[in-house]
């Protein structure tokens, strides 16, 4: 038999778990070691209802085993690494890891000091997604909109959750998306809550077209909140003596608030990478085919994609098709056939769909405006958690 190929993948969020199942399903040549700093799969997607909502989820619909979902794979075709990449040494054609306390993983070569070990490998996939200010508890409030390293992520969501249902006065920086939904979900829950908004443009969801931006804005003042345009946070401090914010705002203004959540900037989990792969913003170039660009030169042996990449529109629905790409070229490879396959980011269709609360929403596909019952459909009932199962698996298209 011969020997089999090492990929290694970092990061066992949506993309990396994609890769993972499907380079395992379309050849019997490669084993996959695949290096994420939780055991866990998050399904951030959902966040703003069950941060917001606590029993509106059970944890099950959103917190799911990495290992328990690759269970059924030969053990000498997969090994899952609780870990935190430090370091890609293409000298050695290894990767430095970080081991948790308690990860159980198998090295090669031993481990060294300080709990490090590294893993070798013939392809690279760097799947190791973006974080934000708030996750990482340096704007605002702390809320994990992502999962961070070696973190309780349960803990760090009842945490979240205590502290969004104490608040009274709630001031949010940032009308995206995120910013849009939690608004509308916090404006839902049961007792005296002031939801303020800030966008620092003059609609909402910048991007988007003009019927759901207008929609959006609709919807939230139904719903009382405060819609502030053409504003930004310049200034947020917390007085730990009246444990409130002070949130002083581009127009002069000065709100004084129990809780601010920053819902703008992301922030690229790109510390491991070499500098040569980054663009100015910190992002990893790659080609049309996915491989990443060294110095603007295409690497045969590593592939990026998801949130990572530099590529725009860093959303759930552009990750299979990501996917599919990636595992079609390094199993063409492995295989010496197939055709080589190209992904353009623009060649998908734009697509926003916005919850605003529990029964409504709004949004578009391409040019297409959503009626506020296909968003409910979609997306607003349950934060898309009935397709996590999918995402876990790889198997979403």
């Amino acid at each position: 038999m011969s020997k089999l190929v090492s990929v290694v993948v970092i990061g066992g969020s949506h993309a990396g778990l994609a890769v993972s199942h499907k380079l395992l399903r379309q050849t019997t040549r490669a084993r996959i070691t695949l290096i994420n700093p939780s055991d866990e799969y998050y399904f951030n997607i959902a966040a703003p209802r069950f941060l917001v909502k606590p029993d509106s989820l059970p944890q099950s619909k959103y917190l799911y085993s990495i290992p328990g979902a690759f269970r059924d794979y030969p053990a000498d075709r997969f090994t899952f690494v609780k870990g935190l990449v430090t370091k890609i040494d293409y000298a050695t054609k290894s990767v430095s890891v970080g081991l948790a306390a308690n990860s159980a993983a198998t090295a090669t070569p031993a481990p060294t000091h300080n709990n490090a070990t590294s893993f070798s490998f013939d392809y690279l996939v760097i799947a190791s997604g973006s974080t934000t200010p708030a996750t990482l508890g340096r704007s605002g409030i702390q809320l994990p909109f992502k999962s961070t390293a070696f973190e309780d992520t349960k803990k760090v969501i009842r945490e979240a959750q205590v502290k969004l249902s104490a608040a009274r006065r709630i001031l949010i920086g940032g009308a995206g998306p995120l910013g849009v939904e939690l608004a509308g979900e916090l404006a839902e829950v049961a007792g005296p809550k002031k939801v303020t908004l800030v966008s620092r443009s003059r609609e909402l969801l910048e991007g988007a077209t003009a019927p759901v931006q207008r929609a959006a804005s609709s919807l939230l003042r139904q719903r009382n909140v405060e819609v502030l345009t053409e504003a930004a946070v310049v200034d947020a401090v917390y007085e730990a003596h009246t444990q409130t914010w002070k949130v002083k705002l581009s127009t002069g203004s000065t709100y004084t608030v129990d809780a601010y959540i920053a819902t703008t900037g992301t922030i690229p989990n790109n510390a491991f990478i070499p500098k040569s792969f980054l663009n100015a913003q910190g992002w990893v170039n790659v080609d049309s085919q996915l491989r990443v660009l060294e110095d603007g030169v295409s690497r045969s042996d590593t592939y990026a994609l998801g949130d990572i990449t530099c590529h725009p529109y860093r959303l759930l629905s552009r990750v299979p098709l990501q996917a599919e790409t990636v595992v079609a070229n390094i199993v063409g490879e492995i295989e010496q056939g197939g055709k080589v396959r190209t992904y353009d980011a623009h060649a998908q269709k734009k697509m926003m769909v916005v919850p605003v609360g529990q029964s409504t929403g709004t949004g578009h596909v391409g040019g297409w405006t959503l009626f506020g019952c296909l968003v409910w459909f979609f997306k607003g009932r349950d934060f898309l958690t009935y397709k996590a199962p999918k995402f876990l698996r790889g198997e979403e298209r």
